[in-house]
């Protein structure tokens, strides 16, 4: 590894993938939209595996990564939605996987550098990711549980995570926006669970590194 790659942030290539998925994938023509998004979440599970780094950590997720990429490459070639379910159940594991070691190494630090706030930022995009999916999984089940969706975007599976991510961002930041609204017995707490985590996370992770900040300053002017 060449001597400026090594001062590249583990965490930057994982964190452009998701902004990639969040910003700009919800722009694309359909015909090339189902594509970008399979390829984003094929470079999000690589940004991921390298992200992680050495560690122990280490075998046991490139093995999830490997059965993420294979469920997400075989349900698009085949039509039965018990392997789209799967796809997206194994995701959801994954993300949340990736979510726990990413926090992990955020507590395990004792100073504050830029791989450490974007590792911040990266967890908690990974969070809205996460329940974007959870979200499109309890339409799968019930398309009526959620208020304000167009019927054209229910059932294509590109649109509708754009739509879910769009969702879960206005819930992670409880920005109540009211366009689309949750209206069933899953999808309400659910929702009211992803906003109370998001004030949580920010309550405590600030508070973590302005915290690490400050004995890292103290420790230099002594």
């Amino acid at each position: 590894m060449t001597p400026s790659i090594r001062h590249i942030p583990r965490n930057a290539a994982i964190l452009s993938v998701l902004l990639l998925l969040i910003v700009f994938s919800p722009s694309v023509p359909e015909p090339l939209a189902g594509f970008l998004v399979e390829l984003t979440f094929a470079l999000l599970l690589l940004a991921g595996m390298y992200s992680v780094g050495p560690g122990r950590h280490r075998w046991a997720f490139w093995v999830l990564t490997a059965l993420t990429l294979a469920a997400r490459s075989v349900q698009l070639l085949a039509e039965p939605r018990a392997l789209r379910i799967l796809a997206l159940v194994l995701t959801v594991v994954w993300i949340g996987y990736a979510i726990s070691i990413t926090v992990s190494h955020l507590f395990q630090r004792r100073d504050v550098s830029l791989n450490t706030i974007f590792g911040a930022i990266v967890a908690y995009l990974l969070v809205a990711v996460a329940f974007a999916i959870l979200f499109e999984l309890v339409l799968l089940e019930d398309p009526s549980a959620f208020s304000g969706i167009p019927q054209s975007v229910l059932g294509q599976g590109p649109k509708l995570g754009d739509t879910m991510i769009y969702f879960s961002l206005v819930c992670l930041t409880t920005m109540g926006l009211g366009d689309i609204i949750p209206v069933s017995s899953i999808a309400r707490p659910l929702a009211v669970l992803e906003g109370v985590f998001g004030q949580l996370y920010l309550a405590v992770m600030i508070a973590r590194l302005v915290g690490l900040h400050i004995v890292s300053e103290g420790r230099q002017d002594g």
